[in-house]
C-alpha cells in the first residue's frame, strides 16, 4: 500500500517538473503588429521626439504665435498644441535616412532597406529573435526614421512628403522571465508549507 507520505512526494517532484517546463522552455517569438498612421506633411513639420509612453511630438514654426510650436500625437492622433516645450519621459533612438539606415530600441531593429531593384524600398521591422517582417514597401524615403521603448516608428516618406507613425499595437508589458521564476518559487514554496502541514495532521 503506496503511503500518504510517498504520494505527497511524488506529487510536489511532479509540480517541480511542471513549473520547469512551463517556466524554463524557450517561447517562440512572434512579429508585432502594426498600424500605419499618416499623422504630418513633412512641408514645415519636423520630428522633435517620443516618450515611452507613445507620445510623439513635432515642432513647426510660429503656428502658435511664437518661434516654435509643438504639436503631441498619441497613436497618431493629435492630442495637443502647445507653445512650450513638452515636458516628457523621453525614450528614443532616431537617425538620419538614406537607405540603408537601421535604428534599435529596447530589442527592436526598425531598418530601411533596398530591394534589388535599386528602387522599391522596404521598411522591414526585426522584432527580438522574430524574422525580419516587412511593413510597408514604398518608392522613396527621406528624412529621420525613430523608434521608442514600445517599438513605435515614425518615418518621413520623401515620394509622398509626408510624416507617417508605425504603431506597435502589441505593446502590453509581459512578465520578466525573472518574475515568473520567482512566481513559480513561491507556489512551489506555499505547496510545499500545506503538504507539511497536512502531513503533521496524519502523523
Amino acid at each position: 500500500m503506496v503511503s500518504l507520505r510517498h504520494l505527497l512526494s511524488v506529487s510536489s517532484v511532479a509540480i517541480a517538473a511542471l513549473a520547469f517546463v512551463a517556466f524554463a522552455a524557450p517561447t517562440r517569438a512572434k512579429a508585432d503588429t502594426y498600424n500605419i498612421v499618416p499623422i504630418f506633411s513633412d512641408n514645415g513639420y519636423n520630428f522633435y521626439g517620443m516618450d515611452d509612453v507613445g507620445n510623439v511630438v513635432f515642432t513647426r514654426p510660429f503656428d502658435c504665435g511664437t518661434p516654435t510650436c509643438y504639436y503631441t500625437l498619441l497613436n497618431g492622433v493629435l492630442s495637443g498644441t502647445s507653445s512650450t516645450v513638452p515636458v516628457l519621459s523621453w525614450d528614443y533612438s532616431a537617425v538620419p535616412c538614406v537607405p540603408l539606415c537601421s535604428v534599435t530600441n529596447n530589442g527592436r531593429t526598425a531598418t530601411v532597406t533596398y530591394e534589388s531593384d535599386q528602387l522599391t524600398q522596404d521598411l522591414d521591422l526585426i522584432a527580438g529573435a522574430s524574422l525580419p517582417q516587412i511593413l510597408l514597401q514604398t518608392r522613396g524615403f527621406s528624412g529621420s526614421l525613430a523608434m521608442n521603448g514600445l517599438g513605435d516608428i515614425v518615418f518621413d516618406l520623401g515620394n509622398r512628403s509626408e510624416w507617417y507613425e508605425a504603431v506597435n499595437l502589441d505593446t502590453m508589458p509581459a512578465p520578466e522571465p525573472s518574475g515568473l521564476l520567482l512566481l513559480a518559487t513561491g507556489a512551489l514554496g506555499i505547496a510545499g508549507l500545506a503538504m507539511r502541514r497536512r502531513l503533521a495532521t496524519f502523523a
